[in-house]
């Protein structure tokens, strides 16, 4: 007796066969993998882009009067934002590019 596939069941396996056919176990893996690699790569660049911010706040704060000090501490924050929109680019764009191959 075959059982009905539950929601979780039939949602893998729609997420899982690309190209016509079904995605074997090794795939489905290497697929996780990739996808566990990009979001540590977004949390990189999210830990990076917050020491960047802390660091250059405590520049601006701590070197008040320190010409070079306040210009490092000046280009730090906004260097900090934008690493944190790269890193999230970089994450969406990722995504999508793993989502394609998956779906075909």
């Amino acid at each position: 007796m075959k059982l009905p596939l539950t929601r979780t069941k039939l949602a893998e396996q729609q997420l899982y066969t690309g190209h016509g056919r079904r995605l074997i176990l090794r795939d489905q893996l290497a697929i996780e993998r990739t996808q566990l690699a990009n979001e540590r790569t977004l949390l990189s660049w999210l830990r990076t882009a917050l020491m960047m911010l802390v660091s250059g706040i405590t520049l601006l704060k701590l070197f008040e009067g320190v010409v070079v000090m306040e210009i490092i501490g000046g280009l730090l924050v906004p260097l900090s934002l934008l690493a944190a929109v790269w890193g999230v680019r970089r994450y969406w764009r990722t995504r999508v590019s793993i989502e394609g191959v998956v779906s075909g």
